[in-house]
């Protein structure tokens, strides 16, 4: 198991190699090494979720938007220094092991002997016949929904502004017709090569509308460890092409999943926000219905013709493993959004976008005690006036410090 001071070892090299005044895209720091941070275990392992999610994304190509003054090559070279890369690097596989591969392996013992046909022939209507989203049915009758539609953007921003970026790398390589097919499925994520067709410009378009920052990695501090788990398991999932089956899984269960979650966000935004831009949604409520068929026909049975049932197993282990992280991050979001609106109706919470240029540390509920008289910003909600109010939150929620109650 990785330790506390393997962490905050990490994190200070992370903090070093970020140089001051980062722009977002570059910015690696974790929430280590501040005195006493070790003593709250949910501390430390947002930590480890943190410092796993920093390996997952140093495999991605990132850029600033702009300028970054001086020398944008010095500052490339160091943040793709291959010494402090491979540092991070010998931390991911016991980081997985520990934070990951539990999951994995439940899915892998509930799916054994499953047989993928079947399996994918109730799927399909099983996802297709099921209630609205719960979220999008619960901020119906939310007087503060754009705050908390504003906290789901936070959160879901972990990986949809570099959405199919993870996906990509289970594509390269050669193993036949299902490459192709996948690659039709990833380019259509892409955009087809026309930039404002691009999927994570589309969410860039529906989080400025709702005034926040679209930049990638932008809200990092604000992540909280629910985001965090579900984009270090896709992560997994793709950056260890030993479960390039259970990758197809993984597009099996979401793309199916997208169809009806994506739709319901997009009638919800034309009904109580018909201002927005909500393409994001209704590009993948409409395209969805394609790859789901695709991953079907020309991915997942294919592939268990060729090599055996046990392939198909691990197929159905993928899917259930990604309804699982799903339900868990969706589950978690409603949670912390409710004890928000509990401590708001007590007087004990003020609704406010996060401010980007005062981040305080971080803390959580079993941290907050000792912060008594704290202002607490809690995503993309607001602020929660004190740690014994923060305390009733849901285990995995992040607060960060920002100011103290007068």
């Amino acid at each position: 198991m990785i330790g506390a001071p393997q962490i905050e070892e990490i994190g200070g090299h992370l903090a070093v190699r970020t140089g001051a005044d980062p722009p977002p895209a570059w910015d690696l720091r974790i929430d280590a090494g501040e005195s006493g941070w070790d003593a709250d275990p949910a501390r430390l392992r947002h930590a480890k979720h943190q410092a796993l999610m920093r390996a997952y994304q140093a495999r991605y190509m990132l850029l600033p938007d702009d300028d970054v003054g001086g020398s944008i090559l010095k500052r490339l070279h160091r943040h793709y220094d291959p010494v402090e890369m491979a540092r991070l690097e010998g931390l991911r596989a016991g980081l997985e092991a520990e934070l990951i591969a539990p999951m994995v392996e439940a899915a892998k013992q509930a799916s054994a002997g499953r047989d993928l046909a079947a399996y994918a022939t109730a799927l399909l209507p099983e996802l297709r016949e099921r209630p609205e989203d719960a979220f999008t049915a619960w901020l119906r009758t939310n007087p503060n929904r754009e705050h908390h539609y504003r906290s789901f953007l936070i959160q879901s921003s972990a990986d949809l502004l570099a959405e199919a970026s993870a996906s990509a790398l289970g594509v390269v390589g050669e193993f036949g017709a299902p490459q192709s097919a996948l690659f039709r499925i990833l380019i259509d994520e892409f955009g087809y090569g026309a930039h404002g067709r691009k999927h994570s410009v589309l969410y860039r378009a529906v989080m400025r509308d709702f005034g926040l920052a679209d930049t990638y990695n932008a809200y990092w501090p604000f992540f909280d460890t629910a985001a965090l788990e579900l984009h270090n398991t896709i992560h997994h999932l793709f950056q260890n092409p030993r479960n390039f089956f259970l990758q197809v899984g993984f597009l099996l269960f979401a793309e199916t999943a997208y169809q009806h979650s994506t739709r319901d966000h997009a009638r919800y935004l034309r009904e109580f926000h018909p201002d927005v831009d909500a393409r994001y949604f209704a590009e993948h409520a409409h395209i969805d219905l394609h790859h789901t068929r695709m991953v079907i026909d020309e991915v997942a049975l294919p592939l268990v013709a060729t090599y055996g049932e046990e392939v198909g197993a691990e197929i159905v282990a993928g899917a259930e493993l990604t309804r699982d992280a799903f339900a868990r991050a969706g589950a978690h979001m409603l949670a912390v959004s409710q004890a928000f609106d509990a401590a708001a109706a007590a007087g004990l919470a003020i609704y406010a976008p996060p401010d980007l240029a005062a981040l305080g540390r971080a803390i959580t509920p079993t941290s907050g005690l000792e912060e008594p008289a704290a202002r607490i910003q809690v995503g993309g909600l607001g602020l929660v006036l004190g740690g014994a109010a923060f305390a009733a939150f849901p285990a995995g929620a992040l607060g960060r410090i920002a100011g103290v109650e007068t």
